[in-house]
């Protein structure tokens, strides 16, 4: 139960997240440092209260999971405004899925039978015939889709990121998770910085705005946390799979809450978004 639990608690937050970032405004790179600087003050709050030893495979693990996730989650920033929570979320989660269930069911050997393989296989499967469902559009010559195509791109190229992010943890071998968070938060601040160095265009970032995503970090933080412990209760596959519902969470709140427009019909996105979670629950099953 408790597992479950601590699975289920990320799935709760990073779902909400887009939407809160919605409303608090700033670019993508204000939306970043903010959310890094919040995730890199909780870090150090849980490390000054646990106070764990941190040995050099853990630093340098954690602070490599933590530059990865810096640059997937720029991309899903990005691509947040270009195309909208509805159309970036389900697009984003579906490929972390299949590409940290492959890693950790083939590459750490959590599919340990063949029976596991298959069904990781079947599941995989499923979640692609989801995501293109849910998203594909078949009939468009429109200059507005055309224009698209680039956040598309960057979206998958930087989900590469996401994987980096729950790949690292699962090669620590520390008896205490709040080991890991600092140093990852680190990485992500780091990285973060680069980032806004090499890519930035707007002449100046808005401290107001930072300011308020600092906010949102810090319930980042919250969320990071509790998957690092999922992620030793549970494994990587079923940890990312369990926090993966905010998916559900985030697309349905950007459809209804913030009003976004659909370029599919109804049938067609709660049919991708049924097929990708049941092409999960055969992966975990």
């Amino acid at each position: 139960m408790l597992a479950v639990g601590a699975g289920l608690v990320p799935a709760l937050i990073w779902g909400i997240m887009p939407v809160i970032l919605h409303y608090i405004k700033g670019s993508a790179f204000e939306q970043l440092l903010g959310t890094t600087l919040g995730t890199l003050i909780m870090a150090t709050l849980l490390f000054m209260w646990q106070r764990p030893v941190i040995d050099a495979a853990t630093l340098v693990l954690a602070a490599l999971s933590g530059l990865a996730w810096s640059v997937g989650q720029v991309g899903q920033y990005w691509s947040y405004q270009q195309l909208g929570v509805s159309k970036a979320f389900p697009i984003s989660t579906g490929l972390q899925i299949v590409g940290n269930s492959l890693i950790g069911g083939l590459g750490l050997h959590e599919w340990a039978t063949g029976a596991a393989i298959g069904k990781g296989v079947i599941g995989v499967a499923i979640i692609i015939i989801g995501i293109l469902v849910g998203n594909l559009i078949l009939k468009s010559t429109t200059q507005a889709a055309k224009s698209q195509l680039k956040a598309y791109i960057v979206l998958i190229l930087t989900t590469i990121g996401y994987w980096g992010y729950s790949f690292f943890p699962k090669l620590i071998v520390h008896e205490n998770p709040v080991a890991a968070m600092l140093p990852q938060a680190l990485g992500m601040v780091i990285m973060a910085l680069i980032l806004i160095k090499l890519l930035r265009t707007q002449p100046r970032l808005n401290g107001y705005r930072i300011k308020l995503n600092t906010l949102g970090g810090l319930l980042f933080g919250v969320a990071a946390m509790a998957y690092l412990v999922s992620v030793t209760l549970n494994g990587m596959v079923n940890a990312f799979l369990l926090s993966q519902l905010n998916m559900v969470i985030a697309t349905l709140l950007g459809v209804y809450l913030l009003k976004e427009p659909r370029q599919v019909s109804w049938w067609r996105l709660y049919t991708g978004l049924a097929l990708i979670i049941i092409g999960g629950g055969v992966i975990v099953l």
